[in-house]
């Protein structure tokens, strides 16, 4: 397994969350696919879907960015741990986001693995705790 080049594997992780975030709000599908592992899972807050493989969840967003009303979502950060050694990291933090008929947040965890690319996500567990439905115009 490759190992990132950086110095600071936190701080490689962190500017891949927020590159992943700038995707988003740009409605990017490449920049979302850019942070994505091969083996990519990923477990949507609400219902509990599974969303297997990087191209799963990059057709996920493609078809959320052409949805009328879509706003996006926000992932931040509250801690990240890397493995000794560095075969893997795991990030916990909050998030945001929604579209015009309802705004979501909650909790996550994430699984980072080091790849020749940099730091990839290999799984993201979402668990939705606040909803407000029906947004004012």
């Amino acid at each position: 397994m490759a190992t990132p080049a950086a110095a600071d594997p936190v701080a490689e992780i962190k500017a891949a969350r927020a590159a992943y975030n700038a995707a988003i709000a740009a409605r990017d599908a490449a920049g979302v696919r850019a942070a994505l592992g091969e083996a990519y899972v990923g477990i949507a807050g609400t219902g509990g879907e599974a969303i297997i493989g990087a191209e799963a969840m990059t057709d996920y967003f493609a078809r959320a960015f052409k949805t009328p009303g879509f706003l996006g979502f926000v992932r931040t950060p509250d801690v990240v741990t890397v493995a000794n050694p560095p075969q893997r990291a795991m990030e916990r933090g909050h998030w945001s986001g929604g579209s015009l008929n309802g705004r979501f947040s909650g909790e996550y965890l994430a699984v980072w693995v080091p790849t020749s690319q940099g730091w990839k996500l290999r799984s993201e567990t979402f668990v939705t705790l606040g909803v407000t439905l029906g947004q004012a115009r």
